[in-house]
């Protein structure tokens, strides 16, 4: 303790104790406002400076907490655990530099205590000297080999790198050593979880809350595997349950908003991210959260302004644009959507991979006699949607290569206005221009300003308008490109149509994408389904002949649907091998009910209608509402609600079915 006036030293020293009894409590306002009482009657008290800056960095004002145990350090000069105090709170103030000097202090006043050794390899880290971390702390590992903490902050250094299969062994090594080393615990399981091995996450994160119940990162963490495992009630139940604990914490209002979405509970998710802004009002993911939850259930102009603020203030607005790109084009606010479009994750993934390719993203001027070269970067249906705008293009006066995904080589090969078909894994050709699919449309529209081009004015933490160019469904939009079926595939199926029974046929698809473990994307948005109960509510008492277009339909599906509608469902499930044989089944049978997937849009391209069943939140090319689609003009659209409930969809079917079609 250093040095007080006789007569108030045990008056000092009762403070001190009595704010760390408090501290003990995790009461750390009432430690904070003793040790400013001990302050009071010993201002250069270093005792009583380290423990209240201590108390500071705990309630998070970090700045504060410097100040105090810059003070401390100069009382107890040789002090090696006020220096990691300090170290600390530099670290929360975002001073790097100066956290790794008081580390290396610590550290030398004290070289056999391994947390400041480590503190010096974790400051390396986080200035992304990963390399240097790396080399200490493998020192640090031969020279305390029964450290768990050592083993562990190497995993995470190499978790850092990118090199998650080594961190995951290391926290395993840690973990050996110290079962209850509950961080290394929550640090495999979202290592595992970044690798999308959800179910060994799964595991990791419940053995956390089994061991410490009030670690409220491993409740959030099982919510998000939860989620991605596609078991959504049971997120909801983690999240409500985190939220029990600690009611104040954005985060678990946060995560149960997404929970939420995903059973397509729009408007209770949306309670959720307003909750998450009146708790972290300047948090740009929470912002940006409420901005699309606004957007999705139908508060347009309100989402764009919110949009407008998550967009002036945040450090990296590209996760926001991406959103508000698909925002914007589900209202029909083409010409700005396309804008944003060009942020998409695709493009942005094929633009760092491949950054020998010279891409434009347009606009597109003098192209006559100019060679074109589009390249595919999404899945089928994007490919089939995006090339509407060929004709466009060829127009225009360019001559077109498309390098196209293999299954769509022979279909595209057929196409008048693309020159050249080629596959994907081809070499790329020479070409005057070379453009992503994607971006068709933003560089064969008009161009507006950007929505980032004008700097903030004023206080960027209010909600300014959003700065738009455009009207609804503005440039035109193209029809989807034409494809013609082979005439001989066309004949052998319809012999198949015959003789499964009598006209009308209905196609019928209840499922479509992949769930996130098997597409090595962990999005959910790429996944579609309706339940086959309801469906087959919806087309049971329809007259005609009823065929399943599943790709892939899981064990007893189809013999569900038949024993639920009474009738039998032929399997036509095989044809989805061979585009050519889809596309000539889709011109062939008379309707085709089912969620959006590829072959929505080969029955555009075929030039017939179909009826899509759309879950909350909508895709963008099947807009926020209404009952039809510019992009596929006679399509007719039957919406979950914004609840989640399919049952007036279901309903609406039933009926346009039975009037189309009778009954039975």
């Amino acid at each position: 303790m250093s040095y007080v006036q006789p007569s108030n030293a045990p008056k000092i020293r009762s403070l001190l104790d009595s704010g760390l009894a408090a501290h003990r409590q995790g009461e750390l306002a009432a430690a904070a406002d003793y040790y400013r009482q001990a302050l009071a009657g010993a201002p250069e008290n270093g005792d009583a400076l380290n423990l209240l800056g201590t108390a500071l960095l705990q309630l998070g004002h970090a700045e504060a907490a410097v100040g105090y145990l810059e003070r401390a350090a100069r009382s107890q000069r040789n002090n090696p655990r006020v220096l990691a105090n300090l170290a600390q709170a530099y670290i929360a103030a975002g001073d790097l530099g100066k956290a790794y000097d008081a580390f290396r202090k610590a550290a030398r006043i004290d070289p056999q205590q391994l947390q400041f050794q480590i503190g010096v390899a974790n400051t390396l880290a986080l200035q992304n000297r990963l390399s240097e971390a790396e080399s200490l702390l493998k020192r640090l590992t031969t020279r305390y080999p029964e450290s768990a903490l050592a083993w562990f902050n190497l995993g995470n250094v190499l978790r850092d790198a990118k090199r998650r299969e080594e961190a995951i062994d290391l926290y395993r090594k840690a973990l050996a050593l110290d079962p209850q080393l509950i961080d290394a615990r929550n640090n495999l399981g979202s290592t595992l979880h970044a690798k999308l091995r959800f179910a060994e996450a799964e595991a990791q994160y419940r053995e956390c809350i089994r061991l410490a119940p009030d670690y409220l990162l491993a409740h959030f963490n099982l919510t998000s595997a939860l989620i991605d495992l596609g078991r959504f009630a049971e997120a909801e139940t983690v999240a409500r349950e985190l939220i029990a604990r600690a009611p104040q914490a954005p985060e678990g209002h946060s995560i149960l908003g997404s929970a939420l979405g995903q059973e397509g509970r729009l408007l209770d998710a949306h309670a959720c991210y307003e909750k998450t802004v009146e708790l972290a009002p300047h948090n740009p993911k929470a912002v940006e959260s409420l901005a699309m939850s606004l957007m999705e259930t139908g508060r347009f102009a309100e989402g764009l302004r919110w949009f407008s603020r998550v967009l002036r203030s945040t450090p990296d607005p590209s996760t926001a644009r991406q959103l508000l790109a698909g925002a914007l084009l589900a209202y029909g606010a083409l010409q700005d959507g396309w804008a944003e479009y060009v942020t998409r994750p695709d493009a942005t993934v094929f633009r760092r991979d491949h950054s020998e390719v010279p891409l434009t993203s347009g606009p597109f001027d003098a192209l006559a006699n100019k060679s074109v070269c589009v390249l595919s970067e999404q899945g089928l249906g994007d490919e089939l949607f995006f090339l509407r705008y060929a004709p466009l293009l060829a127009e225009r006066g360019a001559n077109i290569t498309y390098r196209a995904g293999n299954k769509l080589v022979s279909l595209l090969s057929r196409v008048p206005s693309i020159s050249r078909v080629i596959d994907e894994k081809d070499p790329l050709p020479a070409a005057d221009a070379y453009i992503l699919a994607g971006d068709l449309p933003h560089a064969l529209g008009q161009q507006p300003a950007s929505v980032l081009s004008e700097p903030p004015v004023g206080d960027t933490n209010s909600i300014p308008d959003f700065n738009r160019r455009t009207s609804a469904f503005w440039p035109a939009v193209p029809r989807s490109l034409t494809l013609r079926p082979v005439p001989e595939k066309a004949k052998a199926l319809q012999a198949r149509l015959l003789a499964s029974g009598p006209a009308p046929y209905i196609g019928l698809t209840w499922r479509a994408g992949t769930v996130p473990e098997e597409q090595r994307s962990g999005n959910w948005v790429l996944f579609k389904a309706v339940e086959i109960s309801g469906l087959a509510h919806a087309i049971g008492h329809s007259a005609g002949t009823l065929l399943a277009l599943q790709r892939a339909p899981a064990d007893g599906e189809i013999e569900k649907l038949s024993a639920l509608t009474g009738r039998p469902i032929h399997d036509f499930t095989a044809v989805n091998d061979d585009l050519d044989d889809m596309l000539a089944l889709l011109a062939l049978i008379d309707d085709y009910v089912g969620v959006s997937n590829t072959n929505m849009h080969l029955r555009a391209a075929v030039a017939r209608t179909a009826r899509v069943l759309v879950p909350v939140p909508a895709e963008w090319r099947w807009m926020h509402s209404g009952r039809e689609s510019p992009w596929f003009p006679g399509f007719t659209i039957y919406r979950q609600s914004l609840q989640g409930h399919w049952t007036a969809a279901f309903e609406a079917l039933r009926r346009d079915l039975a009037a189309n079609y009778g009954a039975r």
